[in-house]
This record gives structure tokens, sequence and C-alpha cells, in this order.
């Protein structure tokens, strides 16, 4: 008896020892309530509720449908990674190496944009695109030149580094059929000054 008692005594005497207990069962409750809680609004959110015989007795509804979703795609051809914008601003560039006031042949690669030594067409799969280049601002005799103060100074440009298929004045030049990757034309240019003494400048 006496230890049965002292037992008793015991619990009463340390009632401390409950309340983590009972504290980690009403925050077990809370959790439970809030997760019930956030189910019945995503409810709400995907559908409607009907509630039929006792408030916490409730069944979902949903509904669904389709959205059409379309996107026409026109042929067209970008130059080197840009736009398909009828004016594409500058391609690429050509400079040729200094030389003295009279010079013999002095050759030069265009350089696109993007630092590639080709102009880079990417069209539409099926598309056989052309590239056209054109006069330049001083040309004459159906020859491109370069001009400083007056003078002029002739140059071709050519698909092949040999120098032997020149790009003439409104040729053009097909690239073949485009697929999936991007078409390319390299274009290397030489000039001359054609054995007259030239002023020192800078020739464009």
């Amino acid at each position: 008896m006496d230890r049965k008692l002292s037992s008793a005594r015991s619990v009463v005497q340390h009632p401390v020892n409950w309340r983590p207990l009972r504290t980690a069962q009403m925050e077990g409750c809370f959790i439970m309530i809030y997760r019930k809680m956030t189910s019945r609004v995503l409810g709400i959110a995907v559908g409607m509720i009907a509630v039929s015989g006792v408030a916490t007795s409730a069944h979902a509804q949903t509904a669904s449908g389709t959205i059409a979703v379309s996107l026409n795609i026109l042929a067209a051809c970008a130059v080197n990674g840009g736009n398909s914008a009828a004016t594409m601003g500058r391609i690429g560039t050509i400079a040729f190496a200094d030389q003295s006031g009279v010079f013999g042949n002095a050759d030069a690669t265009m350089v696109a944009q993007g630092g590639t030594n080709a102009v880079t067409v990417l069209c539409t799969p099926g598309l056989a695109p052309t590239v056209t280049v054109g006069a330049g601002a001083n040309d004459a005799g159906n020859v491109r030149q370069l001009a400083y103060l007056g003078q002029t100074v002739a140059y071709r440009l050519y698909t092949d580094a040999s120098r032997q298929d020149e790009i003439t004045i409104g040729r053009q030049i097909s690239l073949g059929t485009a697929a999936t990757s991007a078409l390319t034309l390299p274009i290397f240019a030489r000039a001359s000054s054609n054995g007259l003494a030239l002023p020192a400048g800078t020739y464009t």
C-alpha cells in the first residue's frame, strides 16, 4: 500500500513531465487541422464542393476542357544569326593590310560579324537562297573601287581563296537548298594599285 501511495505521489509531485506530451499532441492536432483546411482550399480552387449530409462530408467535382494552341511559321532567312529584316546593317568587314604608295596585289578575307570568315545564311528548310553583293559606293565600269581624295583603288571579290571564282556586281550566288543548318559563303578580296602611285590615306 505504501508503495502504491509513493508511486502516486511521485506522479503528483512531477506534473511537469506530462506537459511535453500534451503540448506535442496539441501541435500534432494543429498540423492535421491545417492540412485538412488546406486540402479544402485546393478543392475550391480546382472545382466545386458539393456538400451532402453533415458538414464534414464533402465531395469535389471537377470540370475539364481544352485550349487550342497554334503557331504559324513563315518562310524566311536570317543572315549571320540576325533576324530576317530587309535591312540588316553591316554584316562583315574586309580590311586590307597597310600597303606602300605603289603595290601589286593585296589580298584580304571578309570577317563576318561574330568573327567567322563567311556569311552564314540560315533559312527555312526547303528554301534555296541566293546571295548578291552590291557594287559599293565608288564602282566604275562594273568594277568595285575604294576611294580617297578623288583617287581610287580597284578591288575584286571571290568565293574561293585562290581568287578564281569572281563575285561580279549583280551576280546571284546560289547557296543550295536549306536544311536545318546554316549555309555559308566565304568572301575573299584582292586589290591592286595597277602600277599607280597613290596618295597616303585611308581608302573606303
